[in-house]
């Protein structure tokens, strides 16, 4: 069985989103031929690289003026999740380098554009907002980076530039904002040490900075972001640009589960004609009422997490395009529903794999490595279920939201 992820609505750029959508399902038969590969590597190998290139899928939030495709939400959604369906951790790098290059560009001004899109190399960005420690003066000209360690750099390995959260500081060394600076990857060093169980060819290591100096015009304040006052102001009549900061950075973290799942469905049912299940009088499992209950239940899961998505993919298309930041309330709407979306996405996933009974022990299950690539992408921060209801629970409670990043 092929489940296929439902079109996006008519839009301008149709052409455009049609063909990166055929070129990512183009490539899955052999992602998922590599996927095992990648895994070891523990980052994309470089045909992937090359393959995504080819197609434009890892420049599709770069504005069209620096040659990109500055597509909708909703085409992101659909092209990273088809991605998912062939391998996790090629969609995790493809939605975690589109959102960084959206931010790279929305976030600062135009010289820094021109540097980081109209350079030699590719603009292929990456980056950490919280650093794990980060030693910052301010100096003529910009901040100096003493000391710095961002961990889980998602893609960083092939990255050109990288976003990296930083605290803002005054002649004095006191904090008054949090930043984000934007660094050459060959400025920083990149660790070895991304040994995961999960999403393991996503090659998100720790990257370290010493004595590195920053231009002011690739420093942007993440608090002035987060309210959508950005620098990019030549790009202010281009909507992908206004949308809403953190619904972005949310959102597309569930892009990847939304094709895990697709993928488990996809994968159960292959393998189901073959199977029985012991111990009972069934000598094939599609024929046990409790196979018909786990199916229905998995791809209800499934399905309306891919409209909640949807639904929010749509409203920051249309905030953005209205010319009006979209709401706070709506804002941590958009955190809450990711964070169950992503919710169910596990609970489908995890109760395809517990049906399909021991072989789940064998490392060269298919189920196997969809159940672990899933467990992890629920686990980042930001998409935490119990997080977010508590966020926007805390907010219609009438209290504080307890976070910044709304």
């Amino acid at each position: 069985m092929t489940a296929v992820l439902s079109s996006e609505p008519t839009l301008s750029g149709t052409a455009t989103a049609a063909a990166l959508l055929d070129h990512a399902r183009a490539l899955l038969p052999a992602l998922k031929a590599r996927s095992k590969d990648t895994a070891r590597l523990g980052h994309l190998p470089a045909e992937t690289l090359a393959d995504l290139e080819a197609g434009g899928l890892l420049s599709m939030t770069t504005p069209r003026r620096y040659g990109g495709s500055q597509v909708s939400v909703r085409t992101f959604l659909n092209v990273v999740a088809e991605l998912g369906r062939a391998d996790a951790s090629v969609a995790w790098v493809a939605a975690l380098t589109n959102v960084t290059t959206w931010c790279a560009a929305a976030f600062f001004g135009e010289d820094a554009a021109k540097e980081v899109f109209a350079g030699a190399k590719p603009a292929r960005v990456t980056g950490v907002l919280s650093p794990r420690k980060a030693v910052v003066r301010k100096v003529e000209g910009g901040y100096l980076i003493e000391e710095g360690m961002w961990g889980f750099n998602s893609g960083v390995r092939h990255a050109t530039w990288d976003m990296l959260g930083i605290p803002l500081v005054d002649e004095a060394g006191k904090v008054v904002d949090q930043g984000v600076a934007l660094i050459p990857v060959e400025q920083l060093q990149v660790l070895d040490d991304w040994n995961v169980i999960g999403i393991s060819g996503s090659g998100s290591c720790t990257v370290t900075a010493s004595q590195v100096f920053v231009p002011q015009s690739r420093i942007a304040s993440v608090t002035e972001a987060i309210e959508g006052r950005y620098l990019a102001s030549h790009l202010a009549e281009e909507s992908l640009y206004q949308s809403a900061c953190m619904p972005m950075l949310a959102i597309i973290l569930a892009f990847p589960a939304l094709g895990l799942g697709v993928a488990a469905l996809e994968t159960f049912l292959e393998s189901l004609p073959r199977r029985g299940i012991q111990y009972s009088w069934y000598a094939k499992q599609a024929e046990a009422p409790v196979t018909h209950l786990q199916v229905g239940e998995a791809s209800a899961k499934i399905d309306a997490a891919r409209v909640i998505l949807e639904r929010h993919a749509d409203a920051i298309d249309a905030s953005a395009a209205s010319g009006t930041y979209m709401a706070f309330e709506e804002r941590a709407k958009v955190r809450r529903d990711v964070g169950y979306a992503e919710k169910l996405i596990w609970e489908a996933v995890d109760l395809l794999a517990s049906a399909s009974g021991g072989s789940l022990a064998s490392v060269g299950n298919p189920m196997t490595r969809i159940w672990q690539d899933a467990r992890i992408a629920s686990l980042h921060g930001i998409v935490s279920p119990n997080t977010n209801f508590e966020t926007y629970g805390r907010i219609l409670c009438g209290n504080t939201p307890g976070t910044p990043f709304i």
